[in-house]
């Protein structure tokens, strides 16, 4: 008998953005897109003729759920129309304050709801899975696991890959794609980072949605088909609506708000961020002429862009010739200064000198 389950993890329904400093209307926005994230997958489910839909954990932030989306979950999840798995992970552990204990939850949608690895069966496969039953675990999920009976047997699981930590990721449940091999397993689920890929034995779908600046990965569902005599296909098929980008420009040179506006739109095309959500840092030297005021600046060159943020790290390209001609404190010092340096045959040094020292006497 042979199976077709549509996997994907790490939703995380209800997060704060805090971290990525999106407030207000900007991150109640983002909300919104993961509750239709949401619904995409089991429309994908749906139409790929799914026998299940399997949830590798951070389904939702546990800290910041709100009635509103567990009823939006549980009605999207209940309405699937097929059986639905969640294995819960280190942002949704099933503590005893969380909707996976004290609701629920309708009859096709199961709650593996123990820290012990424990089979479910659908048809002629098992599939073994445990929760996180506190935010954070660091025991081996597969240590001293004893092989089960000859079979078909899949692994799902929010836990890490040793041999693939991303930068910054904190791993939980770690185990080797080795380890899951000999456990006796055809391939494992798994959530926990939020780039996709699918490599060997392990798949991580990533999050529907990039979460962060930093997410610059494939963000997916994976379609997950074996076949009467084994044969396993897995296609990871893109699922989001929207990119994060850390871009930054150097404004050196640019004196108003429309030069900054087409560096933003070539920028857009050529990476292909229409409807991105982008902040911007602004480095360089800055003319005096261009006045810099990141909420206008966003407001006047938001086109195109889902969210638009500017940070301001330039510095203002002084007239040093106008300044020499004050009598104030800080035209006494670049006269000096150019004296100074009058003798010298590298100019170029001593005007970012003359530059650097003005910037300093400013703060």
């Amino acid at each position: 008998m042979a199976l077709r389950l549509l996997h994907f993890a790490d939703l995380h329904l209800d997060r704060s953005y805090a971290g990525e400093r999106l407030y207000g209307s900007g991150a109640q926005q983002r909300r919104q897109e993961l509750r239709h994230a949401l619904q995409r997958i089991v429309e994908r489910a749906q139409s790929a003729r799914a026998d299940l839909i399997t949830c590798g954990g951070d389904l939702f932030e546990q800290d910041h759920i709100t009635k509103e989306t567990v009823t939006f979950m549980v009605e999207t999840l209940g309405g699937a129309g097929m059986p639905v798995l969640i294995s819960p992970g280190d942002a949704d552990p099933a503590v005893p304050s969380s909707p996976y204990r004290y609701l629920r939850w309708p009859a096709n949608v199961t709650i593996a709801a123990h820290d012990d690895l424990r089979p479910y069966e659908y048809g002629e496969f098992k599939i073994w899975t445990a929760a996180f039953m506190r935010p954070a675990v660091s025991e081996a999920p597969l240590r001293d696991f004893p092989r089960p009976e000859v079979g078909r047997h899949l692994l799902l699981l929010h836990a890490s890959d040793m041999a693939h930590v991303p930068d910054g990721v904190t791993p939980y449940k770690p185990l080797l794609a080795s380890q899951i091999e000999e456990a006796g397993f055809q391939h494992a689920l798994l959530g926990h980072y939020h780039a996709a890929t699918s490599e060997g034995i392990i798949t991580y779908p990533g999050s529907p949605e990039p979460l962060g600046w930093q997410q610059i990965g494939r963000h997916c569902t994976a379609l997950v088909t074996i076949e009467d005599n084994n044969e396993l296909r897995i296609v990871l098929d893109d699922i989001n609506q929207r990119r994060f980008a850390d871009e930054q420009i150097d404004i050196t040179g640019m004196t108003t708000p429309d030069d900054l506006r087409v560096t933003l739109s070539r920028i857009r095309e050529e990476k292909h961020l229409e409807g991105g959500i982008i902040r911007a840092t602004l480095v360089g030297r800055r003319s005096p002429l261009l006045r810099v005021d990141p909420e206008t600046l966003a407001a006047d060159c938001q086109d195109g862009f889902a969210y638009l943020e500017f940070r301001d790290r330039s510095r203002v390209s002084h007239d040093i010739d106008a300044v020499a001609q004050e009598f104030t404190s800080r035209g006494e010092m670049v006269r000096k200064l150019t004296d100074q340096g009058a003798a010298r045959t590298d100019h170029e040094v001593s005007g970012r000198a003359l530059q650097l020292a003005l910037d300093a006497f400013e703060e």
